[in-house]
C-alpha cells in the first residue's frame, strides 16, 4: 500500500478533536504516490467512526478542509448524527481550497493496509470527494456505482481511497439519468446488502444485526423497486458508463480468473403468477434487473423476515438461481485476490458473454402540521432533506398535494385504494411527479388531470441539491 512518516498534528478542540498529519506514499499501478494524509482523533467518543482524508501531493499548499471537515463531522456526531460507509454529505456550496470542483463527500471502508502512523480502536472511515454531478448520482444511484466508476478511472481495486486533485470527473449527472435504466425506478440505499453475480448465481446476503432495515424495506417496497447495495468484497465489480456497450467489470490484482462479481444495484421486478414473462434474472448496466412472481417474492420475504436462507429457482435465462443467506457481521469480507502486497493496477475488463430510502409517518417532516393520513419514503437522506429545505414549508406542500389528491377523488368512481405520489425537487425547476396505484388504477381522465396539478403546486424553497420523495396515500374503500 505505500508508507507514511508523521508531520504534526493539529488541536481543532482542545481536549477533544485533533488531526494528525502524516506524508505517505500511496502504490499504484502508474508508481508511487506522494499524498498527505489526515486522521482524526475524537470522533470515536461519540460513536463514530475515525476518518482519513488522503490527498495527492501536488505542489499546492497543503490542504485545509479535512480540518473543517473533521470540525463539522465532529459537531454532528455529538448530536448522534452519524455516518458510515455508503453515506455522503452533501456542500451547501461547491469547492475546497485544493479544488473549487467538490460538492461532497462519500465515505467507504479502508483499505486492509492504511499507510498512517495513526491506529484507531476501530477502523476509519475513508472520506472521498466528489465532483460536480458525482454527489447526486451517488445520492439518487447509490455509492457503489461510482466508486466502481473511480476504481476504473484510477485503475485500482475497488476504488481510490484518495484524491486527486484536478482529476476528470467520473460521469455527467444529466447523461448518466438519461441512461440508467434506474432513473424511472424507485431506489432504496441499502449499504448493507451484498448482491454477488457467481456464474448461475445471484446471491443476496445481509448481515444478522442489519435484517430489520433489510425488513423494513422490503414490506414498503412498490411493485418495482431498486436496491443499492454496499461494496462486497469479491474480486471482481461490474463497472457501466453511458454509451457503454456489454458488460464490463474491474479486476482485483490476481482475479481475471474469479467467478463472483460484486453487482451495483439489483431491480427487483414482482410480476403476477400467469404473467406473460417467465421470472428470470438479467445482467444489466452494472446490476441485475429480476423478475419475480407474487409467489416467489412473497418466498423471499419470508425468508428474511424468518432469517433463513432460501434459494428460489428461475426457468428462464442464464441465471438459473436467486438465493439469500445472512452471514456473521462480524466476519471479513470477502478477501480481494492478490493479498496487501499485490500490485492495485488491473485495467477494467470486458466480460464477453456474461449500483437512500428511509421510511417515516408523513408528520415527521413538520411536528406542527396537522397529521395527514398516508406516509412518506425518503429516495434521499434527511440529511440531504434538512439541507435543502425547512420542516415548515416541507410539510405545507405535502399538505397541499393531499389536499389536491383528496379533492379530486372525492365522489370519484373508482377501485383505487393506495395511491403512492413520487416528487422530484431541485433548485429552480418545475416539480417533476410520477404516479401509481393499487390495486387498480383510477380512470385515465382523472390521472392526467391529477398529475397536471400536482405538477402545478408552488413547490418549497430548495437550495444546493435534488431532492426526492414518494407520498403514500390511502384512498378509502372502493367505489362499486
Amino acid at each position: 500500500m505505500g508508507s507514511a512518516l508523521p508531520v504534526g498534528r493539529e488541536i481543532l478542540i482542545p481536549g477533544e478533536l485533533s488531526v494528525a498529519i502524516d506524508e505517505g506514499g500511496i502504490r499504484t499501478a502508474s508508481g508511487m504516490l506522494p499524498a498527505l494524509l489526515y486522521t482524526t482523533d475524537g470522533l470515536a467518543r461519540y460513536g463514530q467512526r475515525e476518518m482519513v482524508f488522503a490527498v495527492t501531493r501536488t505542489g499546492a499548499p497543503a490542504p485545509g478542509f479535512p480540518f473543517t471537515m473533521a470540525r463539522t463531522v465532529h459537531r454532528f456526531a455529538a448530536e448522534g448524527r452519524l455516518v458510515d460507509a455508503g453515506d455522503v454529505s452533501v456542500f451547501g456550496r461547491p469547492g475546497v481550497d485544493v479544488d473549487e470542483r467538490v460538492t461532497g463527500f462519500v465515505y467507504a471502508d479502508p483499505p486492509a493496509a492504511l499507510p498512517s502512523t495513526v491506529d484507531p480502536a476501530r477502523p476509519p472511515l475513508v472520506a472521498l470527494p466528489l465532483l460536480g454531478g458525482e454527489t447526486a448520482v451517488v445520492q439518487r444511484f447509490g455509492h457503489a456505482r461510482v466508486l466502481a466508476l473511480l476504481g476504473a478511472q484510477e485503475r485500482y481495486y475497488p476504488h481510490p481511497w484518495w484524491f486527486r486533485p484536478g482529476r476528470a470527473p467520473v460521469l455527467d449527472d444529466a447523461e448518466f439519468r438519461a441512461a440508467t435504466m434506474l432513473s424511472r425506478a424507485p431506489a432504496y440505499n441499502l449499504p448493507f446488502l451484498h448482491v454477488v453475480h457467481d456464474g448461475d448465481r445471484l446471491e443476496l446476503s445481509v448481515a444478522a444485526e442489519e435484517l430489520p432495515a433489510l425488513r423494513e424495506a422490503m414490506r414498503e417496497a412498490p411493485e418495482v423497486c431498486a436496491y443499492l447495495p454496499g461494496l462486497a468484497g469479491t474480486p471482481k465489480t461490474y463497472v457501466w458508463a453511458p454509451g457503454q456497450s456489454g458488460p464490463a467489470a474491474i479486476v482485483a490484482p490476481g482475479g481475471e480468473r474469479a467467478t463472483r462479481l460484486a453487482c451495483n444495484f439489483l431491480l427487483l421486478i414482482r410480476g403476477a403468477a400467469d404473467g406473460p414473462r417467465p421470472p428470470t434474472a438479467r445482467q444489466v448496466e452494472d446490476g441485475f434487473a429480476v423478475l419475480l412472481t407474487g409467489a416467489m417474492h412473497a418466498r423471499l420475504l419470508q425468508a428474511v423476515e424468518a432469517g433463513r436462507p432460501v434459494e428460489i429457482g428461475l426457468p428462464g435465462g442464464a441465471v438459473r438461481a436467486l438465493a439469500f443467506r445472512v452471514v456473521d457481521g462480524a466476519a471479513d469480507p470477502e478477501p480481494a485476490a492478490g493479498g496487501p502486497d499485490a500490485v492495485n493496477a488491473m485495467p477494467p475488463t470486458l466480460l464477453n458473454g456474461v449500483p437512500a430510502a428511509t421510511t417515516m409517518d408523513a408528520t415527521a417532516a413538520g411536528p406542527a402540521a396537522p397529521r395527514p393520513p398516508g406516509r412518506i419514503v425518503l429516495l434521499t437522506s434527511e440529511e440531504q432533506l434538512r439541507q435543502a429545505t425547512t420542516p415548515a414549508e416541507l410539510s405545507d406542500f405535502l399538505d397541499r398535494a393531499r389536499r389536491v389528491v383528496e379533492g379530486l377523488f372525492a365522489g370519484v368512481r373508482h377501485h383505487t385504494e393506495e395511491l403512492m405520489v413520487e416528487f422530484r425537487l431541485a433548485p429552480n425547476r418545475p416539480v417533476a411527479v410520477r404516479i401509481m396505484a393499487r390495486p387498480i388504477a383510477p380512470p385515465r381522465e382523472l390521472l392526467v388531470v391529477l398529475e397536471r396539478q400536482l405538477q402545478q403546486l408552488p413547490p418549497p424553497s430548495i437550495h444546493y441539491t435534488e431532492v426526492a420523495f414518494q407520498l403514500h396515500l390511502p384512498i378509502g374503500p372502493a367505489l362499486s
